[in-house]
């Protein structure tokens, strides 16, 4: 089970807490050693939670329906660092929230769909991406089948497009590294270093 940064931050949390009435506990029964080791414990989770709320989380889907897949043209919202560009759906995890859930309520958002037929392919880890300085893990999913018609969406315009013409959209650089994976389901972690638009470094890795 791959949880996610939002998961762990939650079970840090609660860690904590149980630190620090343990660190009270043996403080007043004068168990120095012992509250010592508990204190560097606390340390240890704090220094961890702080150094993971600084990575940003997303998702994205690949809706594959009879060799065609559902994209997006990102040209509907202003200052959209995916602006005239191709991308499947996703966006970016709220507090607390599972890879799962994440990935299901952006594509009800943004398409109007209940994904009923979906799997978990990969994680891209991206350095520098979209001209920030940072970290961003993004989990990847691809999906078969869904309920409701799809909608209109407000970030950008929906399309078919057929698999062997999917490398020939105007993508992010790095995209062609792992896009074909996702539509597969070839399970995979990619690494990829951003400067500015284009990649300078990238390392894929693949699963049984």
């Amino acid at each position: 089970m791959i949880l996610t940064y939002q998961e762990r931050k939650r079970i840090i949390i609660f860690l904590k807490i149980i630190l620090i009435i343990l660190i009270i506990i043996y403080s007043l029964k004068k168990k120095c050693i012992v509250s010592f080791v508990l204190l560097l414990l606390f340390i240890i989770l704090f220094l961890y939670y702080k150094y993971i709320s600084k990575i940003k989380e997303t998702t994205l889907c690949l809706i594959v329906k009879d060799n065609q897949v559902l994209m997006m043209l990102r040209n509907k919202k202003k200052n959209d660092v995916h602006i005239n560009k191709y991308n499947g759906l996703g966006g970016k995890l709220e507090k607390g929230e599972s890879k799962e859930t994440c990935v299901l309520r952006e594509v009800y958002e943004e398409a109007g769909i209940v994904l009923t037929d979906y799997y978990y392919v990969g994680k891209v880890i991206f350095k520098n991406f979209g001209y920030k300085i940072g970290t961003e893990v993004m989990y990847c999913f691809v999906a078969n089948d869904y309920r409701n018609e799809i909608s209109e969406c407000d970030e950008g315009e929906l399309e078919w497009v057929c698999k062997d013409k999917i490398l020939d959209l105007p993508l992010w650089d790095g995209d062609k590294y792992f896009i074909m994976n996702i539509i597969y389901n070839k399970k995979f972690i990619a690494f990829l270093h951003y400067d500015k638009d284009r990649v300078i470094d990238y390392k894929i890795k693949y699963k049984r």
